[in-house]
């Protein structure tokens, strides 16, 4: 038997009576149909998804998803929007010197000439120059304010510090693309403010020499001096501007934004609690970095759960108030009872007060005799030397028993 008749054979094995099945063969509808969902899985279709296509490949789902639809904090304005304007002006710039560099010549002698030629001749050359000429204004004013935003309302703080590195590297390098485009006409006046700028520049400690020989391709200027700085103006600049703006961003989309100061943002639903630290990010300067949730894992083992804690905190101090109320209660009684004994004996103890003696009445009719005897005490005199003369005594006054 052949391999091919065993394979079909052994495929359409036996039911549990050791009865064979008949193999089903599919028809040619769904053999057709088998083939065109084969056909467009891989890419073969002409009327395919190119945008699943591209996204099965590259993610870019996640990525806009990351980007577009992430968490923004109460309290937004549009001071929040000065950063997207003044990204939006440098892809502007960008595209209009492109355009403008289609038309430039330069050179010491032609540039000049080719700029005249592009505001007078070219179509819509004067509309795309004065795009470029006032979007560099505008677009330092906006970095500028962009950069106040942030640092009063404290979002150059930690853990943003970088970002804020970044935004500080990217407001010199665009003032940078400022000069060294400022130069391109090669008129009077741009020539002679580049000379004051680069003057200005040389008067830096340490590097302002070395700066300004750089700028200048040499000790003066000259016609190389132009083409440098077409260089700088066209690709270096920019280029790193493009750079650092990718990275900003980057840090932008994963810190997430600063609220304002005055609004208290509070947790989002269904965020994890404060206590416990997000991956590859630390709460504290000098606290360990967790990698891969190894460091977060370890903590949120060792540390009872939230909800736990404060149950386990609530119940220690109902217990401990408990204690202090049953304390109390059972020595209230004690002190109550001795505090009553002391004022109770406290008159005839601490303060004495003389009393007028009480005669008593008794029921007896005293005889003559013992009212005789009994006399009523004389008073003592107020001056010890008006007292009378007590007389001695003698055997005459005693009484014998």
């Amino acid at each position: 038997m052949s391999l091919l008749k065993r394979k079909k054979t052994e495929a359409a094995g036996t039911n549990g009576s050791g009865d064979a099945e008949a193999v089903t063969k599919p028809t040619r509808g769904e053999r057709m149909g088998q083939a065109k969902e084969l056909g467009v899985h891989h890419g073969t279709q002409a009327g395919i998804d190119v945008a699943g296509w591209v996204d099965s490949r590259v993610n870019a789902t996640g990525i806009f998803t990351a980007m577009m639809s992430r968490h923004v904090p109460k309290g937004t304005n549009w001071f929040y929007t000065l950063g997207s304007a003044t990204m939006f002006i440098f892809a502007m710039q960008a595209i209009t010197g492109v355009f403008l560099s289609m038309y430039y010549t330069p050179s010491a002698t032609q540039a000049y000439a080719s700029i005249t030629h592009m505001t007078n001749e070219v179509f819509m050359g004067e509309f795309v120059r004065g795009m470029h000429k006032w979007g560099a204004s505008l677009m330092i004013i906006l970095i500028f304010l962009h950069m106040a935003r942030t640092f009063f309302f404290g979002a150059y703080k930690y853990p943003r510090e970088l970002n804020w590195v970044i935004g500080v590297v990217l407001l010199i390098l665009t003032t940078v693309m400022g000069l060294t485009g400022y130069l391109l006409p090669f008129d009077q006046r741009s020539f002679w403010a580049t000379i004051v700028a680069n003057n200005i520049t040389a008067s830096g400690p340490v590097v302002g020499p070395y700066l300004a020989d750089f700028l200048r391709a040499g000790p003066d200027f000259s016609a190389t001096t132009l083409s440098r700085f077409y260089a700088l103006h066209m690709m270096v600049v920019p280029g790193l501007i493009a750079g650092l703006i990718g990275a900003h961003l980057f840090f932008v989309v994963k810190l997430g934004t600063t609220a304002p100061p005055w609004v208290r943002a509070g947790r989002p639903k269904g965020a994890r609690p404060e206590e416990a630290v997000t991956a590859g990010v630390a709460r504290e300067d000098l606290d360990e970095v967790p990698v891969n949730g190894a460091v977060a894992a370890a903590v949120a083992e060792a540390e009872p759960p939230v909800a736990e804690a404060d149950a386990a905190e609530a119940d220690a101090v109902e217990a401990r108030e408990a204690e202090e109320t049953e304390a109390a209660v059972a020595t209230e009684d004690p002190a109550e009872e001795a505090a009553a004994e002391e004022a109770a004996q406290a008159p005839a103890e601490q303060a004495p007060v003389e009393e007028t003696p009480v005669e008593e009445v008794s029921t007896e009719v005293p005889s003559e005799e013992s009212a005789a005897d009994e006399t009523a005490p004389e008073e003592p005199p107020a001056d010890p030397a008006d007292a009378p003369d007590e007389p001695e005594a003698s055997g005459e006054g005693e009484v014998n028993s």
